[in-house]
């Protein structure tokens, strides 16, 4: 997904030429269970804040608004221990 990837390069000062492929596979794999109808909503759990927020923002703009959200993992794990 070239908007998560446009993202999280603009928020981490990077290039797009390194930005991990897990990170926008993450933003594909949630479009592709909403567009399906798998899924009524997802949450992208990941400890790269920019990769989580920016799935969110690239989901958002083609039209799947309230329906994704991102949590930090490094949160979780807190909240959990």
């Amino acid at each position: 997904m070239d908007g998560v990837r446009g993202f999280i390069a603009r928020e981490s000062n990077r290039s797009e030429d390194n930005i991990e492929k897990a990170d926008t596979a993450l933003g594909g794999v949630a479009a592709r269970l909403l567009e399906s109808g798998k899924a009524a909503s997802i949450c992208v759990l990941t400890t790269d804040d920019d990769a989580g927020n920016g799935v969110v923002t690239a989901i958002e703009a083609h039209g799947f608004d309230g329906q994704i959200t991102f949590k930090d993992g490094f949160e979780l794990i807190a909240e959990i221990t």
